[in-house]
């Protein structure tokens, strides 16, 4: 006795043509703020490339941009930007790096997490480190900080 399984094709959906309204593009600048004043701008990490590009259409006029193993040199930039902190650890190791790199009252903008303790962790290393007028901004994806790096005393004990 034979028997016969009839199977279903599978029923074709056609596309979807009603229009929809595009999707709002991020502007990659709006957790960074103004570079009017920068001259020379570090990009430090991943997701790098994108804002690099992003600054340089703003205007920035020299830009650079270096993986996180790379050591920048000393007083290279007045504002260095780290688009992702991987961790707390990282930030530990890089500080020191970040702080030789910049010159007397340059600004540091770094993007973390949304790690319960972030903000309150990576503000006390900010401080240790030198930095001052350390302020935060939470976006909906993640926290900012900003603050910049003293400029040395005449009155410092050497």
């Amino acid at each position: 006795m034979l028997s016969l399984a009839l199977a279903a094709a599978p029923r074709r959906v056609p596309p979807d043509t009603t229009l929809k309204p595009p999707e709002p593009e991020v502007d990659p600048l709006d957790w960074v703020g103004a570079i009017d004043d920068e001259e020379r701008i570090l990009v430090l990490g991943g997701h790098g490339p994108g804002l690099m590009c992003a600054l340089l259409r703003a205007g920035a006029a020299h830009v650079t941009h270096l993986c996180s193993r790379e050591r920048p040199e000393a007083g290279s930039a007045s504002l260095v930007i780290v688009p992702r902190v991987p961790s707390l650890d990282w930030l530990a190791t890089a500080l020191p790096s970040i702080r030789r790199a910049l010159v007397a009252n340059g600004r540091l903008i770094l993007r973390g997490g949304t790690q319960l303790n972030f903000q309150v962790d990576a503000r006390r290393m900010l401080a240790l480190h030198g930095f001052t007028a350390i302020r935060a901004n939470n976006t909906a994806e993640d926290q900012v900080l900003g603050a910049t790096i003293r400029a040395p005393s005449i009155h410092q004990n050497i």
